[in-house]
């Protein structure tokens, strides 16, 4: 990541006792995380070499975008990885939020759209702009709350035990986390967290086709459970859903705003019911206006 190679003194390597969340495994599928400091890739290379996911760095606070993200998605993606991309928040306050997201959004539609992207899309939270954890915590909940109403899809926190355990509330274990600790061992849960869904476990990892170090990352079950999650992820996988549903999903697609992306049978937060009864309320107040 942009920063973790600084912060690596700050990462605890959880010796300290506590519950252990879930250890790695041998078995476990195989990625890698990339940016513009890796240079040109040799994707089958990476891909022959055993690897079956990356993600790539996207974009960066308000403007920043990494100048190979779209070359790595559409590299990674055409020697047959499964790919995600990520934002490194440098949001002051919850009001960046929007600005950033909005940043985050149009430049992953631009490097093929967003049903390109089968893995998560991912908030990196590991600087401290925000300042105070209440703040910080705010900052990555409306992040949380906002991206999903304008994707339809659930954000995936990356982030480090050091960093939990001084900027972030105990309340974000129900958001999928992708876990940076380079400890021995299994780590103990912290920051709310029971268990990881990636883990990055080194920033000095050796991958054919790539030149120098490189992050090295872990699904937490084998390639065949990594590809039947995320695989067949799109608008028209899954499960039939009841008509009744469908018609309420396109209802709030028209009348509140939200994303055509989000699927009738998707799980629905305390936080993002919120966000739609608040645009809801807004759009009725306004009509009222008229």
């Amino acid at each position: 990541m942009h920063s973790i190679n600084v912060q690596i003194k700050d990462l605890d390597l959880d010796r300290n006792g506590g519950v252990a969340v879930q250890s790695r495994n041998s078995n476990h599928a195989k990625g890698i995380d990339v940016s513009h400091w890796q240079g040109i890739i040799d994707w089958k290379q990476v891909k022959n070499a055993g690897y079956s996911f990356a993600f790539t760095k996207a974009t960066e606070g308000m403007k920043l975008v990494d100048d190979r993200f779209r070359i790595n998605a559409q590299g990674a993606k055409a020697a047959g990885l499964l790919i995600g991309a990520y934002h490194l928040t440098r949001a002051h306050k919850v009001e960046d939020v929007k600005t950033e997201l909005e940043h985050f959004v149009q430049i992953v539609e631009s490097a093929g759209g967003m049903n390109s992207f089968r893995l998560p899309l991912v908030l990196d939270i590991e600087t401290k702009e925000g300042g105070s954890r209440a703040n910080i915590s705010a900052i990555v909940r409306e992040w949380i709350t906002q991206f999903k109403l304008r994707t339809g899809r659930t954000l995936m926190i990356y982030t480090f035990p050091n960093f939990m355990d001084t900027s972030l509330d105990s309340v974000f274990g129900n958001t999928p986390l992708w876990y940076a600790y380079y400890g021995i061992g299994a780590p103990a849960d912290r920051g709310g967290w029971k268990s990881w869904e990636f883990i990055q476990c080194t920033n000095k990892g050796r991958v054919p086709g790539i030149n120098g170090n490189v992050d090295l990352d872990e699904y937490k079950e084998n390639e065949v459970e990594l590809m039947a999650a995320y695989n067949g992820q799109g608008p028209s996988s899954g499960p039939n859903v009841p008509a009744w549903k469908e018609e309420g999903r396109q209802w709030l697609v028209d009348h509140v705003g939200i994303s055509t992306d989000w699927k009738a049978d998707d799980q629905l937060d305390m936080g993002t019911l919120g966000a739609i009864l608040s645009k809801y309320a807004a759009a009725v107040i306004g009509m009222k206006k008229e």
